[in-house]
């Protein structure tokens, strides 16, 4: 099975992207059910490793010019507008395709 490559600089945003969702959403969950349950007594742990992985991704990107960060974070928040967007299009026209139920109706256009 040949490995997908990225073509260009898009294809390499959403691969990195998605690779570091999954891999910080995972290690963050994973900290967070491995914390005993007195080692931040009265704190969510879920905050508490939020917290953490924010000081450690501070140590790559604080010193970075802010513009460049709250461009990266506008980048971010319009790929993920744009993917919602789509699906809820795709949903919606699946719907028209299918029939509100699932069955039946069939395609009348397109």
């Amino acid at each position: 099975m040949e490995r997908w490559r990225a073509e260009d600089h898009v294809d390499e945003f959403v691969c990195e992207l998605l690779r570091a969702g999954f891999m910080l959403s995972d290690l963050g969950a994973d900290l967070a059910d491995s914390l005993p349950e007195d080692a931040y007594p009265g704190e969510e742990p879920g905050a508490v490793i939020l917290q953490m992985m924010c000081g450690t991704i501070r140590t790559a990107v604080g010193s970075a010019d802010p513009r460049d960060v709250r461009r990266a974070t506008e980048l971010i928040e319009q790929a993920v507008a744009r993917t919602l967007e789509h699906l809820r299009l795709a949903c919606e026209l699946s719907r028209r395709m299918h029939g509100e139920g699932g069955g039946g109706g069939g395609r009348a256009y397109g």
